[in-house]
């Protein structure tokens, strides 16, 4: 299989347009087309259908789409444990969701590496539901999550939390006071969104629909609305007088999990990293400081 085919046909799925593909692959747009065409051709069905100028999957297409992610994932992390450095004896692949990594998984990597010092490590940001399969599929070793799958072929740790408070822009504000300020949502997961919905009396369209903290913020101090942010992240703002917190909203620590196949906190080259992150109770960061090795 001519991996390119399949780049070419998941860089279409995503942006549902060839010529924008086109441009992120660098390619031209009859390149791209030769290549979808390629890839129809040797699986003997169609994979794209253009409707009112959208470009949608067929249903072959639809099933295709996992084992291309499967199959392209695998590859890239072939060539890249091949090129490991001998003396980098110890691999880990660590995901986690967009929403965890500016301010609680980045703090953990430099951890990492100074207490495995032969790690070798990789990172995928995704979704939960794509970092189950990267799991499944042995593309990543642990991610973490604030919604552990119910999966009786993974285990979950808490491995530490997030202080989410609620902020807005303008002072003295309450929760019955954001629906004309907006409400920029952001995603922590299913359990907390259930929660955020019921902030109010009536259903409230948010201005911004995130799943990353820092766009949120970027988005309410250049403009306006309130939000739930991890607290860790916003501080600053907050001493500054450029944020304020909502007076009557709850403060919510959220339990923040890392998950990773049964049997695997008993392996010889996971097991330390797992008992590591569940001592470690992680707390988010946000400004970066070299690290003395106290651990």
């Amino acid at each position: 299989m001519n991996t390119d085919l399949l780049r070419t046909f998941l860089e279409v799925a995503k942006t549902r347009h060839f010529g924008h593909a086109a441009e992120n692959l660098f390619l031209t747009q009859s390149a791209v087309s030769s290549r979808v065409k390629q890839l129809e051709a040797m699986i003997g069905m169609s994979v794209f259908t253009r409707q009112r100028n959208n470009i949608l999957l067929t249903n072959a297409g639809e099933r295709l789409l996992p084992h291309a992610e499967s199959l392209l994932a695998s590859w890239q992390l072939a060539i890249q444990e091949v090129g490991v450095p001998s003396k980098k004896n110890t691999q880990l692949s660590l995901g986690g969701t967009s929403n965890l990594w500016d301010t609680f998984l980045q703090s953990l990597l430099p951890k990492l590496s100074i207490k495995f010092p032969n790690l070798y490590m990789r990172t995928e940001i995704n979704t939960s539901q794509h970092l189950v399969r990267s799991l499944l599929g042995g593309r990543v070793d642990i991610f973490a999550t604030l919604d552990p799958p119910a999966n009786n072929d993974f285990e979950a740790e808490i491995i530490g939390d997030l202080e989410l408070i609620m902020v807005c822009n303008v002072a003295e504000q309450q929760i019955d006071d954001i629906p004309s300020l907006g409400h920029v949502f952001v995603d922590w997961g299913t359990a907390f969104n259930i929660q955020q919905a019921r902030l109010f009396t009536e259903p409230v369209a948010p201005i911004l629909h995130t799943a990353q903290s820092r766009i949120a913020l970027e988005f309410i101090l250049s403009h306006q609305g309130a939000a739930y942010l991890p607290r860790a992240l916003v501080q600053p703002y907050l001493d500054d007088g450029l944020l304020f917190q909502v007076a009557d909203s709850l403060e919510i620590e959220q339990d923040v999990y890392a998950v990773y196949l049964g049997g695997a906190g008993a392996s010889l080259s996971l097991g330390p990293i797992i008992s590591f992150l569940k001592a470690r109770d992680i707390k988010p960061e946000t400004a970066l400081a070299p690290i003395e090795d106290d651990f």
